[in-house]
């Protein structure tokens, strides 16, 4: 893999970045496109701009002569959700699409139509659904407890509010938060109960 990079290469990085940013989109887009492009990784893409961008900061006529444009970095765009907000986000989102509205929909009304915060809002649910099913299994037990309607995005249905004093409902949404081990234990602990052992 080559990490030599070209006067053109730099000029393409951070001209991708400066046109996602004017849409809206997030950095690592730009990333992934650069490291298609150049068949260096994406992570050494990452790293290269940040470093490079460093330098342009400190020397703006160094820049300004290569006719490069960099994006503002603003600390709100780092700002970290809290614990509270993801929780509310996730629950509005699973309780707007059992009301028969899009992700996107929630989304939009949650964000006011501000695009990069819905941008956030996406990108933190996506994440969520993702990598941690723990917490959004526990966020549909929360709102199954409460007797809210909600969608669940790891079996596509909508769980309704009278689902809690279904039985058969509440066993199928126990096996799919088990992981595989454990699934297979329980199928062996059925079957040799079964089997009168």
């Amino acid at each position: 893999m080559n990490n030599d990079w070209s006067i053109e290469q730099t000029k393409k990085l951070f001209s991708l970045v400066y046109d996602n940013a004017q849409k809206g989109v997030g950095l690592t887009s730009a990333f992934s496109q650069m490291a298609k492009e150049s068949g260096k990784s994406a992570n050494s893409v990452r790293n290269y701009y940040y470093a490079q961008l460093k330098i342009f900061l400190m020397l703006p006529d160094l820049r300004r002569s290569l006719g490069i444009k960099t994006v503002s970095m603003r600390k709100e765009n780092f700002k970290i959700f809290s614990e509270k907000e993801i929780v509310e986000l996730v629950e509005c989102i699973l309780v707007g699409k059992a009301q028969g509205k899009s992700i996107r929909a929630v989304i939009n009304e949650r964000a006011r139509f501000d695009k990069k915060l819905a941008l956030r809002y996406q990108n933190k649910y996506r994440s969520m659904v993702a990598t941690h099913e723990d917490k959004v299994q526990k966020i549909m037990k929360s709102l199954r407890e409460r007797k809210v309607e909600y969608f669940n995005p790891y079996t596509n249905k909508i769980v309704r509010s009278d689902a809690s004093e279904d039985n058969l409902a509440r066993l199928a949404e126990y096996v799919e938060s088990l992981d595989s081990t454990q699934v297979v234990d329980a199928i062996k602990m059925l079957l040799s109960k079964q089997n009168g052992a």
